[in-house]
């Protein structure tokens, strides 16, 4: 194996490190560790790519990151795949928090990027 090609695959497991703090915001609870979110009682079904995402907006608030910005801190420094991918994860998320009225908190800011807020 070359150097280029193992320093590749070591770069791709860098991922951000986050706090295992329980956070809570507009009755959304989020337990990093027991990698669980909740609503009034009810579980949230995440995958962990938006559990990530959510995790890092709920600790961001009111914020707007662009998606190369939350491609470096949600998936991690030089990861290989396309800005738009974090599109897919935010629709996700949306759906997700949908049943509970909460897909308003992940707030598309046009031309600049996506924001966590609980204000509409």
């Amino acid at each position: 194996m070359n150097y280029w090609h193992a320093s590749k695959s070591v770069l791709r497991r860098v991922s951000p490190l986050f706090d295992e703090s329980r956070i809570e915001c507009s009755g959304l609870c989020l337990d990093p560790a027991s990698h669980r979110v909740m609503v009034q009682d009810k579980a949230v079904e995440l995958g962990p790519t938006e559990f990530r995402l959510l995790h890092f907006f709920m600790t961001h608030r009111e914020r707007v990151y662009s998606r190369s910005q939350l491609l470096d801190r949600v998936w991690g420094i030089n990861i290989y795949i396309e800005e738009r991918t974090v599109d897919v994860h935010i629709r996700r998320l949306r759906k997700a928090l949908e049943p509970y009225t909460l897909e308003t908190m992940v707030q598309t800011v046009r031309g600049a990027g996506y924001r966590f807020s609980s204000q509409p």
